[in-house]
């Protein structure tokens, strides 16, 4: 099973990892877990991670967190070089260099799609999953076709023996759903039957 964990009441999640230690995935979309008055809570959903279990943030997470919140709970509490980018509406593209879970996590994944969001930079090729190509240009109607940066929209990166998942996707386009779906291990099949595969996937080559 996943769990979806919002911060309602001060030990209601906490509550739910005791109830659900081994739950497929946590989809976090409350941006509060980054606050140190959610300390006790974030370091367990940490170490919930480093034995094996799989945290994505998405949803209102990416418009409600504050950027240096942000970066202070991802160097601190994750150890990791993840950083808020631009919030822009652009094409991203799938990355060849990505890693997933299992091994046909990339079933039905689309190659690129418009998306509008709140990217990452200092994401490893390997755990981009969907980025803005070098030379990519603002879809945005308000700026126009304006130069953007090769940034991060969807990252999924080993955390111990876990897995920690981003989607900056403020409108979770079925595209997006069907990545956080592979992050979760919910497109696995035993068999190799006819699939669509992402093709002409790129790789970001420089991200901040």
């Amino acid at each position: 099973m996943s769990i979806r964990l919002r911060i309602l009441k001060k030990d209601a999640p906490a509550n739910l990892l005791n109830q659900h230690p081994s739950a497929r995935a946590i989809w976090i979309v409350d941006p509060d877990i980054a606050k140190p008055k959610h300390k006790d809570l974030s370091n367990r959903v940490v170490n919930y991670v480093r034995n094996g279990g799989t945290v994505i943030l998405g949803g209102f997470f990416a418009l409600g967190i504050r950027l240096p919140d942000f970066d202070k709970w991802m160097k601190d509490a994750w150890d990791l070089p993840w950083r808020l980018g631009q919030y822009e509406t652009t094409t991203v593209v799938f990355q060849s260099s990505a890693v997933g879970p299992h091994p046909f996590w990339r079933d039905n994944l689309a190659a690129a799609y418009s998306q509008k969001g709140v990217f990452l930079k200092n994401v490893a090729p390997s755990d981009s999953w969907y980025a803005s190509p070098p030379g990519a240009k603002s879809e945005s109607f308000v700026f126009g076709p304006v130069p953007i940066e090769a940034e991060t929209s969807i990252a999924f990166g080993k955390v111990g023996k876990g897995w920690l998942g981003w989607t900056g996707d403020i409108h979770n386009r079925d595209e997006t759903a069907a990545a956080v779906q592979a992050m979760m291990g919910l497109n696995e099949r035993k068999e190799e039957d006819k699939v669509q595969h992402p093709q002409n996937a790129y790789q970001v080559v420089s991200q901040g």
